[in-house]
């Protein structure tokens, strides 16, 4: 069978309504990236309606908070999110006590984490403020970080259950509704109210909507997974919490560290927020590409795992290639469009965002080499080689972290942006070096022709 009537057979409704692994993935990422890009253009709307809201230095002290958030969201969750994705969708048929276990552990232990960070925002408002932020007035907008937060964790753990059962289209109706919901909060908030602190709590309100509206069509799933195992039966099964989530979580930390750092430091700096309110902006607008990876990630995660366990190397190779090739097209074409309307964009936020243009392009394009490191790592992660996946990351914090400390209170949003983008760079090429020494692992044998299903 020549390519072109293979692809053409498999572009037929019979095929993509089948049951084979690309049609199955090709249907549940369809339905998650509907309700991603849906869910990202609200967000978009609602980042210029808070910039132009509160001027570009609180727009900083928002970014910071944000970044704040996502450094502390992967030690709150201990990245159980990914354990649950692999181990329930690997194991709830053929093993459903481990699968329970690990569904078990990962509730208790994140509602603890995430209750002991919110505690410490409700008792110390005003200095975490100061501290954070340089002003104590926003200690409010630190107590609404801390909900985010919790909520945000949450929801992830609702989200990594429903992907792993392919509940793909609750979790995409979820996503939509509740995007419309955080946009509607934003909307008075930004006419009447508009101060730092009312802002995050309307994010705070969105982030509960998002919470229950994935908890609640999951709540069957978690019950079915958690009858009859105990809490001392699940710590039987902690072992591959610490062999999976801890590397990942480790991971996680190194990336958000990594851009806290230099966040934090930028924000030192006579013109830092305003900086730092341009570096979100861009890293905001290369979230729709981020968002397709997620959402192709949310698909074929459970079915990378399946088909790495049962041995079909052929529908491992093919789903991880279809999946690399799209993603870097969409990074390349994507990134180029938004640079080219950098002008354009940036102008919607406000005239202090405008000069700003060649910040804005250096941290879009950076998506690029992001998005091939991310899709290899996906197929670290459904293999479940996470210390793998820790060490090519190495090299990324050692520059981003060591360039910013080097260049210390000099530092500037060009000098920052510069700095992660050759963090992304030479982290690529340490992912293209170890993926060429296991080609053969996953390519097929020479002869072979691509197999029918």
């Amino acid at each position: 069978m020549s390519r072109i009537a293979w692809l053409r057979a498999r572009l037929t409704p019979s095929y993509l309504l089948g049951a084979s692994p690309v049609a199955t993935w090709l249907r549940g990422a369809g339905w998650i990236f509907g309700s991603s890009m849906v869910e990202r253009a609200a967000a978009l709307v609602q980042t210029i309606l808070i910039a132009r809201a509160i001027g570009a230095d609180d727009y900083g002290r928002y970014a910071l908070l944000l970044s704040t958030i996502a450094l502390l969201s992967p030690i709150a969750s201990l990245q159980l999110p990914y354990s649950v994705i692999s181990i329930v969708s690997r194991f709830s048929d053929r093993d459903p006590e481990r699968a329970g276990a690990v569904m078990l552990l990962a509730d208790r232990l994140t509602w603890g984490l995430t209750l002991a960070f919110l505690a410490l925002c409700l008792l110390w408002p005003t200095g975490l403020s100061g501290w954070l932020l340089g002003e104590g007035q926003h200690g409010w907008a630190v107590i609404f970080s801390g909900i985010i937060l919790l909520t945000s964790v949450q929801a992830g753990l609702s989200d990594a259950l429903l992907q792993a059962k392919q509940e793909f289209r609750v979790l995409a109706l979820a996503r939509s509704w509740t995007a419309g919901a955080a946009f509607a909060l934003l909307v008075p908030v930004a006419l009447f109210a508009p101060s730092l602190n009312y802002v995050m709590a309307a994010v705070a309100a969105a982030n509960v909507l998002r919470l229950l509206a994935v908890a609640i069509p999951a709540r069957s799933h978690r019950r079915t997974l958690r009858t009859g195992i105990s809490m001392r039966g699940a710590f039987a099964h902690a072992d591959l919490l610490l062999s999976f989530s801890l590397p990942s979580g480790l991971l996680a930390v190194i990336q958000g560290v990594s851009a806290w750092v230099g966040n934090y430091t930028l924000s030192r700096s006579p013109s830092g927020f305003i900086d730092l309110a341009v570096i979100n902006t861009g890293a905001q607008w290369r979230l729709p590409v981020l968002m397709v990876l997620t959402a192709l990630a949310s698909a074929v995660l459970p079915l990378l795992g399946a088909s790495i366990g049962a041995g079909r190397v052929h529908d491992t190779a093919r789903l991880q290639r279809y999946n690399l090739l799209l993603n870097l097209a969409l990074a390349t074409v994507f990134s180029a469009i938004t640079i080219a309307a950098s002008g354009l964009i940036l102008g919607l936020y406000g005239p202090e965002f405008g000069e700003h243009r060649y910040i804005f392009a250096l941290i879009v394009i950076a998506v690029i080499p992001t998005v091939y490191c991310n899709v290899q790592q996906q197929l670290l992660v459904a293999r479940g080689h996470m210390w793998t996946q820790l060490m090519i990351f190495v090299p990324y914090a050692v520059i981003v972290i060591g360039g910013t400390l080097w260049v210390g209170n000099a530092i500037t949003g060009e000098a920052l942006a510069y700095i992660q983008l050759g963090g992304w760079m030479v982290t690529a090429l340490v992912v293209a070096a170890l993926r060429w020494t296991e080609r053969d692992t996953l390519r097929p044998q020479p002869g072979e022709s691509i197999p029918d299903e």
